[in-house]
């Protein structure tokens, strides 16, 4: 049942929501997705953001497990679900602020804006894996989209059923054509097409290798247009060789900054990477996060996530099939992605990473359904219910963590970039989250916000807001 008729009062005072009606079920979700994020992001501050994405090779034994149980079971599922709760958040507070009429969307673009420069201060001062910008300028656009189905072109589809419809087309549509396209084009390929192709690439690889470790280049004339078979290969080697070098050397940058560097070295280095980490976002927003935008919000907005307990069995089909699902194609396409042959065929590339991306989404998904199977369980919810407080602090959490990694790994901190090993950086991510477990219970016994949302509220509502108990 949806319930849009609200009473409405342009000039009363908006004020953020009280203790007694805030959701514990989301708090909760929010502070079991603040510890996945951790688990995905103390890896790259150990290691060169330029390398985010790709697997570790140097890791060994254990280390090598350990990164492999991140790959499949963590990385790219817990900013799914941040973004899924993002937009129940936001559902949520646009019912309560909606009837205010156009005070709600100035008091949205505050809050957004706030959020946006929370973003550029973490990716300034502490780390270049910043999502807050990207959460802020998804917002953004998600305003958009919610006043058009209000009062724009789209009313006619201003329902839970279409506005999931089209989420989850715009999400899965480009993920479908990435693994569809990929596989079509390299299964065109016969076997001899594939074994000529490999022992091109052998042959340029090891020419290229030989360039970057000094040997003397071919004479070529590149203004030429009829290079002999020989001279074409040494074109292309010195290519390669040039792409893997400038690749080689902004790691070898960043490694050297983040490890002797000093803050303000470190702070200028991450300055450089705002316009890549500005774009990358914008691209994040348009093809990920709004779509999951959408769909949290459609949930809250259809009275799903309020009456969660009355959907139990739903919950629990969802877990069993985006788990079981996922799994089934984040195995084949990890194993897949680390295979020499799709460093060769980029077509065979492109359909590893398809699978992954939707691999992602379904395991999101079957998360999202466990948890809240297990919460329609009275004694479930008591177990997890300690979660809630990180849940209520998790911008102060989330930043909180980065501080703390930018300490242990950076030259000036303890200096420890590059020497912790995978498995022991898990084990370092336990023990930060029990100390943040334990902290947000004592915090939220003394103070009614963490430190930054209280912040973020005072800037919100323009007025200062209770703080201490």
């Amino acid at each position: 049942m949806e319930r849009d008729s609200l009473p409405t009062d342009s000039h009363a005072r908006l004020k953020p929501i009280s203790e007694q009606q805030r959701y514990i079920v989301l708090d909760i979700l929010r502070g079991f997705a603040l510890c996945g994020i951790l688990f995905m992001n103390i890896e790259w501050f150990n290691r060169p953001m330029a390398d985010f994405g790709d697997l570790d090779s140097s890791q060994r034994g254990w280390h090598h497990s350990a990164d492999w149980l991140v790959s499949f079971a963590v990385e790219g599922k817990f900013y799914t679900l941040f973004a899924l709760l993002f937009g129940m958040g936001f559902a949520i507070m646009w019912r309560q602020a909606r009837h205010k009429g156009n005070q709600a969307v100035a008091w949205f673009i505050r809050r957004l804006v706030v959020l946006f420069v929370f973003g550029l201060l973490h990716l300034s001062l502490l780390w270049s894996g910043d999502i807050l910008n990207t959460y802020a300028l998804g917002g953004f656009m998600l305003i958009g989209l919610v006043l058009a189905y209000e009062r724009g072109n789209l009313q006619a589809f201003n329902h839970t059923a279409a506005q999931l419809k089209l989420a989850m087309l715009w999400l899965l549509i480009p993920v479908a054509l990435t693994v569809v396209v990929g596989a079509v084009v390299s299964a065109r390929q016969d076997q001899q097409d594939i074994q000529s192709h490999w022992q091109y690439q052998q042959t340029l690889d090891a020419r290229a290798q030989l360039l970057i470790s000094g040997a003397k280049a071919l004479p070529i004339d590149t203004a030429s247009t009829d290079l002999s078979e020989l001279q074409a290969l040494e074109q292309a080697a010195a290519e390669v060789a040039d792409e893997h070098q400038q690749n080689l050397s902004t790691s070898m940058a960043e490694q050297l900054v983040l490890t002797t560097g000093s803050f303000w070295q470190a702070t200028q280095h991450r300055l450089t990477y705002i316009p890549l980490a500005l774009g990358m976002s914008l691209a994040l927003c348009l093809f990920v996060i709004v779509p999951l935008f959408l769909i949290g919000y459609a949930l809250v907005r259809g009275e799903i996530i309020q009456q969660y307990q009355h959907y139990l069995a739903y919950w629990r089909v969802l877990t069993l099939a985006g788990l079981g699902l996922g799994s089934s194609l984040a195995v084949p396409a990890l194993l897949l992605a680390s295979h020499p042959a799709a460093q060769i065929d980029p077509w065979l590339n492109f359909t590893a990473q398809g699978m992954n991306y939707l691999s992602q989404y379904l395991m999101s998904v079957g998360y999202l359904g466990g948890m809240l199977w297990l919460l329609c369980q009275a004694k479930w919810l008591a177990r997890l219910s300690g979660l809630a407080a990180m849940g209520r602090m998790a911008l102060s959490l989330y930043l909180m963590q980065s501080l703390m990694l930018s300490l242990i790994f950076f030259g000036y901190g303890l200096g420890w970039y590059g020497q912790i090993d995978r498995a022991w950086q898990l084990l370092m991510a336990v023990v930060i989250l029990l100390l943040q477990y334990g902290f947000s219970r004592w915090w939220l016994k003394h103070f009614h916000f963490g430190p930054l949302e209280w912040v973020w509220r005072c800037l919100t509502y323009m007025a200062w807001q209770p703080f201490r108990r």
